[in-house]
């Protein structure tokens, strides 16, 4: 059961939450055919099948030779159950190739699903459980999407997966801000969605406020994994790096509403950088190409977008290597045993969705409803 409660005005925008909303939608709506992508005949022959990784392969490059719509995001989407890091691709692993219309190949699915077997269902907890999100965060949650959005419709059907005898209550309580800070730490809440978790094995590169999101929740295995690339001028200093390290005395820009936890956690910060957070997200394409910046860092596939309309691919190069996938999770309190407990239920329910395709055909459907409304 889905229910409405707004309170006092969000303390947090939403837009600090998540990279680039706007962006993502725009990016996964390449995915599902709903935008206009440019693709040669040769690459066109290999959509809809299956692709085995040879050697010198990358995901970025695989999903370009393919010519899938809305490149490496979109292909890591349909291929989390092999790949754990998008810049990681092994010899003989064996990638889904989506088709034209953003669809997995007919026969993967079909095989897939009728893998899966019904698995024992987690335990379930002593009462009903409080579940809470929030709205304004199209594609992910929303109160006036089908299904209050998709990571929304995923929580749902995880609980039902998991364990449908599991009493449960989703509320939209419109204040982000209270979720971490209130909700949780009291027990008005059992369970939050949809939160970033920070790399918590490096807690001591963290600040306090998002420190706090490792050494206060425990969290969910991720509901979706958003790629975030770095980039600089073709030809400049640091095109060659490959680790983080290499960054140390850049210029880098990272626009103001982003989080920064990523970049604290490999001490992307000052005084090791020069951090620019202009306002405006395509504001770094800018400053980068003025020379006012050295690396600006994006979600990946908005960024790249940006920089085709802008004008800029052929000056940029990509950093492949140091693409990262910041991730979205179910928190819960620490000191909420019955949450923690019920923690089980959701993982079980998710693993299904993920070894069945039909995490991915969610993700396909709440871009489409997303646009088209």
């Amino acid at each position: 059961m889905t229910t409405r409660i707004t309170t006092r005005p969000g303390t947090r925008p939403v837009a600090q939450l998540v990279p680039g909303i706007a962006g993502v939608v725009a990016s996964l709506a390449l995915g599902v055919g709903l935008l206009p992508m440019f693709t040669t005949a040769a690459a066109a022959q290999q959509l809809c099948t299956e692709y085995k990784i040879v050697s010198g392969d990358t995901l970025s490059g695989v999903a370009k030779k393919a010519g899938v719509r809305g490149g490496f995001q979109v292909l890591y989407n349909a291929n989390t159950g092999v790949l754990s890091d998008p810049n990681i691709v092994e010899v003989g692993q064996v990638l889904q190739i989506p088709c034209a219309d953003g669809s997995l190949p007919q026969n993967a699915t079909t095989e897939t699903a009728a893998a899966v077997r019904p698995s024992t269902p987690a335990p379930a907890v002593s009462r009903p459980l409080r579940i809470v999100t929030s709205t304004g965060y199209a594609p992910f949650t929303d109160e006036d999407l089908p299904g209050g959005g998709l990571i929304t419709r995923m929580v749902n059907r995880s609980m039902e997966l998991g364990n449908a005898d599991q009493e449960y209550t989703l509320l939209f309580i419109n204040d982000w801000g209270a979720h971490l800070d209130v909700l949780l730490p009291t027990g008005a809440a059992d369970m939050v969605f949809p939160w970033f978790r920070p790399d918590c094995s490096k807690v001591e590169n963290l600040s306090p406020a998002s420190a706090y999101r490792c050494t206060d929740f425990n969290h969910s295995e991720p509901f979706y994994e958003a790629l975030v690339g770095y980039y600089t001028i073709k030809g400049g200093a640091f095109e060659g790096a490959t680790s983080y390290s290499d960054l140390i005395g850049a210029r880098l820009c990272r626009p103001e509403s982003w989080f920064t936890f990523d970049l604290e956690a490999e001490e992307l910060m000052p005084p090791n950088v020069e951090l620019v957070r202009p306002v405006p997200v395509d504001g770094c394409w800018q400053l980068l190409m003025d020379g006012e910046v050295d690396i600006i860092s994006l979600e990946a596939l908005p960024a790249e977008e940006g920089a085709r309309e802008l004008g800029f691919s052929d000056r940029v190069a990509k950093l492949e290597s140091l693409t990262s996938a910041q991730t979205l999770h179910v928190f819960v309190s620490k000191d909420n045993q019955l949450a923690n407990d019920a923690l089980p239920i959701i993982n079980a329910g998710l693993q299904q969705l993920r070894t069945s395709g039909e995490w991915f055909n969610i993700v396909r459907e709440g871009i489409k409803e997303t646009i088209e409304n």
